[in-house]
Formats: structure tokens, C-alpha cells, sequence
């Protein structure tokens, strides 16, 4: 079942969960990692082991910080012109991968768990619009979210709360967090939500495997872990 199923005038339960879209959603590190590799070695940086597993150790900084890190690993000295010259190269090398990305591990079949039962759902991403537009549209799962913020729709991105403070006034929910719960696969996600008043849940991968979740309220392996959607009606019933 999806919203569009919905008959006219029924009403939706005030419950909402959000769900980070990068590593939560969908599996898109590989497609970020190698996007950030290409661009170093586009720049003339050296190639090296440490360059390709470099990923692993900056997953949930800024895009800034990853960029001076991938650049520092490659020798590129970090000039003014060179950082826009990177970020156009690095933005047009991973839209040329989002055909790629594709769904997590049991991501579909909760969201549609979730709307079964009536529950709200957002999707709280530090991508951008155009690549969070383009990624929900080629994995037909833009429909199941009734409130998305994204890179632009705020101006303090995580780990500061206005990208879930922004999704509570979405959802009519910002005197009311404990009325929803979050989904979340770095550090930096955990204390936005956190920061916002939420409680939030972390899903592990690979490339998370140095992250700090220990301040989550549980870690699941993967959204296909049968005890998440009990754990979320038990948070969300109290």
C-alpha cells in the first residue's frame, strides 16, 4: 500500500519515522567512494591504497572536509579554484553513477510495511536535491515520503539539527519529537537527529564499520533485521 492508496479522507496516523537516504535507503557508498577517487586521480593526485579505502574514515563529515581529506590523501594541493573545479567533477562524475545506486536490503519492503500501518514517513538527506530527485525516482520510492529535506533545504547541515527540525515543521511534529523516530548510519546523523529532540536508530554497512553509534538507541545490521519494525512500534507507542 502507498499514500496514492489511500481512499479519499482517511486519515493518516500523526506517527512518523525518518529514514536517511545514503546508506540507510540506499547503497551508494561504493558510488560515492569511487566518485571521489576518479576526481583526485582527474586532478592529477597520486593513486594509492590508502586513497581507496579513504571513504571509510570520512563517511558522515561535510562534503567539505571530505574533499580537503581526499585531496590531502592525494597530494593535490587545495587551491580556491581547484576545490570548484572539484566539485563540478565530482558532482558530474557521480551523476553519471546514479544509475547505480540501488535500494538497501529491506528498505522497500518497510516503507511499505510503514504506509500499510499508517505511519508518516520523511527522508532527511545531506544530498542534494537533484541527486536525492533522481535517485527516489530511478527506485520508484518517491511516493512513499511526505516530507523530504535535503542539502538545500536547509543552511546547517548535520551534525546540526536543522535538517530535522526541518522535517518536523514538514510533518506538523516540532512540539512533538517523541512522535517520531529516525533511522540513521553515521555518527553525524545520529547527533543531528539527536541535537533535534528525536530518538534515532542506526543501521550498519561496511563502510560504517569505524563510526561511532554507540549513542544510538539500537543498531540494526540492516533494515531486513525482523525486530525493527516491533522496535519502532514499541518507541513510538509510549
Amino acid at each position: 500500500m502507498t499514500i496514492s492508496d489511500m481512499e479519499p479522507g482517511e486519515d493518516r496516523r500523526k506517527e512518523a519515522i525518518l529514514f536517511d537516504l545514503d546508506g540507510v535507503i540506499v547503497s551508494s557508498e561504493v558510488q560515492k567512494s569511487q566518485s571521489h577517487i576518479e576526481t583526485v586521480i582527474e586532478l592529477k593526485g597520486t593513486p594509492s591504497q590508502r586513497l581507496n579505502e579513504l571513504y571509510v574514515d570520512v563517511i558522515g563529515l561535510s562534503y567539505e572536509e571530505t574533499r580537503d581529506r581526499f585531496l590531502e590523501c592525494g597530494h593535490v594541493v587545495a587551491t580556491p579554484e581547484l576545490k570548484r573545479t572539484y566539485r563540478e567533477l565530482y558532482r558530474s562524475i557521480y551523476r553519471s553513477k546514479l544509475q547505480e545506486v540501488k535500494l538497501a536490503p529491506g528498505a522497500q519492503q518497510l516503507l511499505q510495511m510503514l504506509i500499510g500501518r499508517q505511519y508518516r514517513i520523511g527522508l532527511v538527506s545531506s544530498a542534494h536535491s537533484e541527486e536525492v530527485t533522481t535517485i527516489l525516482g530511478r527506485n520508484q520510492i518517491e511516493h512513499f515520503f511526505g516530507a523530504i529535506v535535503t542539502a538545500d533545504s536547509v543552511k546547517a547541515h548535520k551534525p546540526a539539527p536543522d535538517p530535522y527540525c526541518r522535517a518536523l515543521e514538514l510533518l506538523n511534529l516540532e512540539d512533538r519529537p517523541t512522535l517520531a523516530v529516525v533511522f540513521e548510519d553515521t555518527w553525524a546523523g545520529i547527533a543531528s537527529a539527536k541535537a533535534a529532540g528525536l530518538r534515532a536508530f542506526a543501521v550498519r554497512h561496511p563502510f560504517n564499520r569505524k563510526q561511532g553509534l554507540a549513542d544510538a538507541e539500537k543498531i540494526f545490521d540492516s533494515l531486513e533485521d525482523e525486530w525493527v519494525l516491533p522496535t519502532i512500534e514499541k518507541y513510538l507507542a509510549g
